[in-house]
Parts: C-alpha cells; sequence; structure tokens
C-alpha cells in the first residue's frame, strides 16, 4: 500500500509541476517485478489528462501527466524482462493510456529517450548495466 501512496503522491507532484527526485528515487529502489500489477493499476485509474487541468490552455498540468505515464515506463524497462513479459499479459485493455506505455516498454527505440528524462533516477542502474 505504501508504494500505492507514493505512486499518487508522485502523480501529484508531476500535475503540479514539483517532482521531489527523492521521491521518484525511493519509488525506484522500492519497486520489485511483482509490482507490475500495481503500475499498471495506477495508469489505468487515470482520467483523460483534461480532468485535471485548472483551464483550456494549462500545458504544464498535461506535460505533467504525460511526464508521469513516461515515469512508470521507465520504472517498467528498469525492472527488466519479465516485468516486460507480464506486462505484455495487458494488451487487451480497454484504456487508452496502457497500449502506450507498454509500446513505449517493448519497443528498444523508446527506452533511450524515456530514461533520459530521468537520467538521475536511474543513474546507479544504468552505470550498472553499463
Amino acid at each position: 500500500m505504501i508504494l500505492e501512496q507514493r505512486l499518487r503522491l508522485a502523480f501529484k507532484q508531476f500535475l503540479s509541476n514539483s517532482v521531489s527526485g527523492d521521491l521518484l528515487k525511493l519509488i525506484k529502489d522500492s519497486i520489485k517485478p511483482a509490482d507490475v500489477e500495481m503500475l499498471i493499476r495506477m495508469i489505468e485509474s487515470l482520467k483523460d489528462p483534461s480532468v485535471y487541468c485548472k483551464n483550456d490552455d494549462d500545458r504544464e498540468i498535461v506535460s505533467g501527466f504525460f511526464l508521469f505515464i513516461d515515469f512508470v515506463s521507465a520504472l517498467l524497462i528498469n525492472l527488466g524482462d519479465s516485468a516486460i513479459q507480464e506486462l505484455n499479459s495487458y494488451r487487451n485493455t480497454k484504456h487508452p493510456f496502457v497500449p502506450w506505455v507498454i509500446k513505449y516498454v517493448n519497443d528498444k527505440r523508446f527506452h533511450d529517450e524515456i530514461m533520459s528524462k530521468f537520467s538521475e533516477i536511474f543513474a546507479d542502474d544504468l552505470a550498472e548495466k553499463a
């Protein structure tokens, strides 16, 4: 439950454009392959980005919304092959954003771009894999 609370807090921070690097590192350090379902549930709980906007021209919130989706994708990429295989069991979801997460995580062409957005958070893991 603590992980879910941290993810919800991170989502709020992404929307307000005030993300704590320490919180993201804490999430990254505590996540396990068994948490794939929770990550997908978190994405499935998201409504359309316009629901979170304060006005019609609220680019910061929309940007933060999609950056959160990228963060979840980065977590899944970082978890590795077993998590990616489990992620594929969600291919038939009706939620509009889950297929994008699956696409980003499964297609290695997106990995560098997504991971570079969080290079400070995943620096230790990337160094180990190099």
